[in-house]
């Protein structure tokens, strides 16, 4: 008994470093939402402030300084929910999930009907499978309850194994190791569609778009 007292007293200080590395990895990184960072062009929002993306969308000066403060907004929010949330990941992804979901609302409020449609092809072609777990393309593609409960199921197990890989510290190469925890949930995320649904989410991409490649510095 002694003994199990000591393994989950053990497993649980491990899910407690791990959830403050991804915590702080959140909080102290200053290009969250910009590349190379791992988490660039997960949203609308993000994704709009990639270069290439807004050449391609023909925004303009005065657009851009609205997008920028758009994102100023959830920045701000979004680091009051990480330093307010007592290092309780389980609770604050919801929160930040609902905040990703607000603003990316807003944002999409700044662009033209066609630009919309652009963008929503964008963000098809940059995240693949990882984009049906996004509230307007997984209506889009009329995402069913019992399809919901599995893409959640899948994001479940794949941040379980994202909080074991951060259980000692960032691993030595974590971009390549979040990278191959990427390719494991969109491949279980495109198990979720049927067949009719992965033909549409094939169309949804559009014409073929050509992102900047970013190895190094931001972009």
């Amino acid at each position: 008994m002694a003994r199990r007292g000591r393994f989950l007293l053990i497993k649980r200080f491990l899910l407690t470093l791990a959830i403050a590395a991804l915590t702080a990895l959140v909080v102290a990184q200053p290009d969250f939402d910009h590349r190379p960072s791992m988490f660039a062009g997960r949203t609308f929002l993000t994704l709009s402030l990639f270069e290439e993306v807004r050449t391609e969308l023909k925004t303009t000066a005065d657009l851009n300084a609205k997008i920028e403060a758009v994102h100023d907004k959830l920045d701000a929010a979004r680091r009051e929910a990480f330093e307010s949330g007592n290092n309780d990941f389980e609770a604050i992804m919801p929160v930040i999930e609902k905040l990703n979901t607000k603003y990316d609302e807003e944002v999409v409020k700044l662009f033209s009907g066609d630009q919309v449609t652009r963008l929503k092809q964008l963000f098809v072609q940059y995240n693949g499978a990882l984009a049906i777990s996004n509230p307007t393309i997984s209506k889009d593609l009329v995402i069913t309850d019992e399809q919901k409960t599995k893409i959640k199921d899948a994001q479940t197990e794949n941040g379980k194994k994202m909080r074991e890989l951060f259980a000692n510290g960032p691993p030595e190469d974590g971009q390549k190791a979040f990278e191959k925890l990427q390719d494991e949930l969109k491949a279980a995320l495109d198990k979720v569609l049927n067949d009719d649904q992965r033909t549409k989410f094939k169309a949804m991409a559009g014409a073929k778009f050509e992102f900047k490649k970013i190895t190094g510095d931001g972009g």
